[in-house]
């Protein structure tokens, strides 16, 4: 019997071009993926600073409408360090608006009484102003109210 030997030559380890190419892979893919990620980044933000501008207008324009319901006047009050804004009627808070952390009340200016604004049993309000909000990456959002307006707008 005559045995048949065959010499098999067993490849340890990659070539230096294998390894160069799947790092080039490697990091093609991670740069788009960081590219990616910053605009879901950026937009994610700008979705939520439109999300609580249309928040904060909504809820303004529904105070006056519940003043004009109840036949009570009212006061919205601005809490900025807190990021909350209340409608108070009386020494009652009937609603309140909290804003989280990705978006922060920033300044509200152009109000009569100490920030606040002031609503009738009417529904209506002599103070006009801007409520300036700011996001994540520092783009400020301006609210303006305008005096003999019976809505709120957002620019």
């Amino acid at each position: 019997m005559v045995f048949k030997m065959e010499r098999k030559f067993i490849r340890k380890g990659f070539t230096l071009i294998e390894l160069t190419v799947a790092i080039a892979i490697i990091g093609i893919i991670t740069s788009c993926s960081a590219l990616t990620y910053k605009y879901y980044k950026e937009l994610q933000n700008k979705m939520d600073a439109n999300y609580y501008c249309n928040a904060v207008v909504s809820f303004i324009n529904n105070s006056k409408m519940y003043c004009r319901e109840k036949s009570c006047s009212a006061v919205i009050t601005f809490d900025i360090p807190g990021n909350i804004i209340k409608l108070d009627v009386g020494t009652k808070t009937v609603s309140k608006i909290i804003l989280l952390n990705k978006i922060t009340l920033d300044n509200v200016t152009g109000t009569q009484v100490d920030n606040d604004i002031l609503i009738d049993k009417m529904g209506y309000t002599s103070d006009s102003g801007t409520i300036t909000l700011r996001d994540n990456n520092l783009v400020y959002y301006k609210i303006t109210m305008g005096v003999g307006t019976a809505y709120v707008e957002n620019k």
